[in-house]
């Protein structure tokens, strides 16, 4: 090809990552050929010692030139140079890059995802551990970013540790969806030659092979699951950094966030800025963008294979880094933060964020319909917000004059009922229900939070295994067959 165009289409450095998935991938297919009687025992030796080699030399062993086109072509090179053309030109038979790519990405894939998931896995541990030490910790809760009710520290951490391990479980789905393999599939449309599809997979540790040729080379979906699972993991990393940014601004100031993981101002002495939450909310963007790059790659695509799909496999690698990076350095942070548990009970205390307990109790007690309890309890926080007063000045002549003013009648709640439909940790530990914010409850809740997390840590523990069994097994059935 003309150099520039050569350059232009080649895939090599951005390849490197898949460096030796291929020569576990050329491995396999070697000893498949030779099981086969398809090549001669003696010239599938001389390949698999070359490729063990390579695979122990690394990849510092190949020349990456651009007119090689890619990675496949730069480890055929390595094959020739040391066996011969005659030999070395058999490894390609009943292949083609179009498989060995897809089977090669998956590979890699595999381990990634699993990496991924631990790093999730470790920031659940450090919500959990944080959690623990602040199921009594109370603070206002928000909808629309007004406060709404009072909860505990430990509630709101919960509620971000189930939806990480639900993260979890879609990364677990999409290894499914990647651990099929497609080599046999050759260009499209397989091969005459007696080749054993079964045998690669098993060689490669794969669960399944795909059950269509033309699809195995032409999809790319397995991809496309994995990025929306990392782009809906990503999102819900994106809303807790942008709290905790927002938590630790002077306006809340209900967190520190640890010197160590901020940034000060370049000119104002005083700035202490939140700057790991807001990468990791900035590099939510990157993962979502590479998510709708790849779909548009996608869209249009004729079957089957198509070069565009080059173009993909550097967005995929994208965000399994920014996902697995975000989630190790989101965990330490986490680990280290300090919550403010005075001014969280004092922003719970003074923005009313116990009405609707006040509500509550006078449906209760002075047998209102809720409705007209909601009016009462508006019209009091209403008037005492006019007067500067926060919700612990309400008094039974607040009630009394609301409740003439909208329901036309004084309501039977005494003072002491007032006061403790008024009280902080009352109102939260009534809040005892399955999943509520009553430190008990949430106590249950982390205890349920620990099992899923250890069973979701079992299976990468499994799945890891596996891999490194099948890799170990496939380099000595290697070099057993090269000797």
């Amino acid at each position: 090809m003309e150099p520039l165009a050569a350059e232009y289409t080649s895939s090599t450095q951005s390849d490197i990552r898949i460096f030796y998935s291929v020569v576990q991938v050329n491995l396999a297919h070697a000893i498949m050929l030779a099981e086969q009687k398809i090549i001669p025992k003696q010239d599938a030796a001389a390949i698999l010692r070359t490729l063990v080699e390579l695979h122990e030399t690394g990849i510092t062993g190949l020349e990456l030139r651009p007119e090689l086109e890619d990675i496949h072509m730069a480890v055929e090179e390595f094959v020739f140079k040391a066996t011969g053309e005659e030999v070395g030109g058999k490894l390609h038979t009943a292949k083609s890059r179009n498989d060995q790519v897809a089977t090669a990405i998956r590979l890699t894939l595999r381990k990634n995802l699993l990496d991924v998931e631990v790093a999730f896995l470790e920031l659940v541990d450090a919500m959990i551990a944080l959690a623990e030490k602040n199921t009594d910790t109370i603070m206002p809760g928000y909808t629309h970013l007004q406060v709404a009710e009072p909860t505990t520290f430990a509630h709101y951490l919960s509620a971000y540790c189930y939806a990480f391990l639900r993260d979890v479980g879609r990364l677990e789905q999409a290894y499914e969806s990647v651990n099929s393999c497609p080599m046999g599939a050759c260009a499209f449309a397989g091969t005459s030659f007696p080749i054993n599809r079964a045998r690669v997979a098993h060689l490669l540790g794969f669960r399944h092979v795909d059950e269509n040729t033309m699809d195995a080379v032409g999809s790319r979906d397995f991809a496309l699951q994995t990025m929306a699972a990392l782009a809906i993991a990503m999102t819900n990393m994106s809303r807790l950094a942008e709290e905790l940014s927002l938590w630790s601004s002077a306006e809340f100031d209900m967190i520190e966030i640890p010197d160590e993981f901020a940034s000060p101002s370049s000119i104002m002495p005083q700035k202490k800025n939140p700057v790991v939450a807001e990468v990791a909310r900035a590099k939510t963007g990157r993962v979502l963008g590479n998510l709708v790059g790849t779909l548009t790659v996608m869209k249009a695509l004729p079957q089957a294979y198509n070069l565009d799909l080059q173009e993909l496999t550097p967005l995929l690698w994208s965000s399994v880094d920014d996902a697995r990076d975000s989630a190790n350095v989101m965990a330490r942070l986490v680990r280290a933060l300090k919550p403010k548990r005075e001014v969280m009970r004092e922003r719970a205390g003074k923005s009313f964020a116990v009405a609707t307990e006040l509500a509550d109790a006078l449906v209760r007690k002075a047998g209102l319909a809720f409705r007209d309890a909601h009016a009462v309890v508006g019209r009091m926080v209403a008037r005492a917000g006019k007067e500067g007063r926060a919700a612990g000045e309400l008094n039974i002549d607040d009630l009394r004059a609301a409740s003439k003013e909208i329901i036309g009648k004084d309501v039977g709640m005494t003072l002491e009922e007032l006061k403790e439909a008024l009280d902080l940790d009352k109102c939260v530990t009534a809040r005892a229900l399955p999943g509520g914010p009553a430190p008990k409850t949430v106590r249950e809740q982390l205890k349920s939070l620990k099992r899923k997390a250890k069973n979701h840590s079992k299976l990468v523990q499994v799945r890891r295994r596996a891999i490194t069994k099948v890799e170990v097994n496939l380099l000595k059935e290697a070099k057993r067959r090269g000797q």
